[in-house]
C-alpha cells in the first residue's frame, strides 16, 4: 500500500467515525471531524440566548424560573463553549516522528482541552485492527488501536461500514494502522475480538506515562 509519508508535499485525509485523519510527512493528527461543531454550537446559542431573556424579561418571570434560567446557562455556555473549541482545534492522537511519540488528549469530560498522555514509540507493542463485530450482522465494525507494552489498549479511531462495503472499511483502518505503525516501527496485527475476554484500556495497571498540560 502506498503510504503519504513519502513525499514531503503531501497532506492527505482518511475518513473515520466522526473523526479525520489527516497525514503529512512525519505527523499523523486523528482530529474531531468539522461537522461535530453544529451541535455545540446550537447548545452555545442556546445557553447564550438565556441572558437577554433573563435581562428584557427579568420583571415578568419569577425568581424561579430567572434562577432555573441562570443555573442552565452557566452549565451549558462553558461546556458548550469546551465543545466548539475541541470540534475546531482539538487533536485526539497526533504522532510525530521526529518526537518520537504519540500524544493522547486526555482532556475535561475527554474533550481534549486539559492534560495530554504522552506515550513513547518504544512504549508501543503493536498496532491493532480489530473487527469488533464479527459474524453474520448489518454491520462490519473496525477499530485501530496502539497495543502498549503494558498490555494496554489506546484507541485511536474505528471506521463502522454495511456488511457489504466491509472490504472498503477495513482498508482505511488498514491504512491508519499501517501509517501508524510505520512511523513508529512496530507491527501490525490484525484481530478478532472475542466478547468473553475483557480488554484494558484504562491506567490501572498501566505504568506512568508522562503528562503534560495542554497549551
Amino acid at each position: 500500500m502506498e503510504t503519504a509519508l513519502q513525499s514531503e508535499d503531501t497532506k492527505r485525509f482518511i475518513y473515520l467515525d466522526r473523526r479525520v485523519c489527516s497525514v503529512t510527512p512525519g505527523r499523523i493528527d486523528v482530529h474531531p471531524a468539522r461537522s461535530i461543531v453544529i451541535l455545540p454550537l446550537l447548545t452555545l446559542l442556546l445557553g447564550l440566548a438565556a441572558f437577554p431573556v433573563i435581562y428584557f424579561g427579568g420583571s415578568s418571570l419569577s425568581v424561579e424560573v430567572r434562577f432555573g434560567l441562570t443555573l442552565f446557562a452557566l452549565f451549558l455556555v462553558p461546556l458548550s463553549g469546551l465543545g466548539v473549541v475541541y470540534s475546531i482545534a482539538g487533536a485526539h492522537v497526533v504522532v510525530e516522528r521526529h518526537k518520537q511519540s504519540a500524544v493522547l488528549q486526555q482532556g475535561y469530560l475527554g474533550m481534549g482541552v486539559g492534560t495530554e498522555e504522552l506515550v513513547p514509540f518504544w512504549k508501543m507493542d503493536k498496532i491493532v485492527v480489530e473487527d469488533t463485530m464479527p459474524g453474520d450482522i448489518e454491520f462490519a465494525q473496525y477499530e485501530v488501536a496502539i497495543l502498549k507494552l503494558s498490555g494496554r489498549f489506546v484507541s485511536v479511531g474505528t471506521v463502522t461500514t454495511p456488511r457489504s462495503s466491509a472490504a472498503e472499511g477495513l482498508s482505511r483502518a488498514d491504512e491508519v494502522g499501517t501509517l501508524i505503525a510505520d512511523m513508529a516501527g512496530v507491527p501490525l496485527e490484525h484481530t478478532v475480538r472475542d466478547p468473553n475476554v475483557e480488554r484494558s484500556d484504562d491506567d490501572e495497571d498501566d505504568e506512568p506515562d508522562e503528562e503534560r498540560d495542554a497549551i
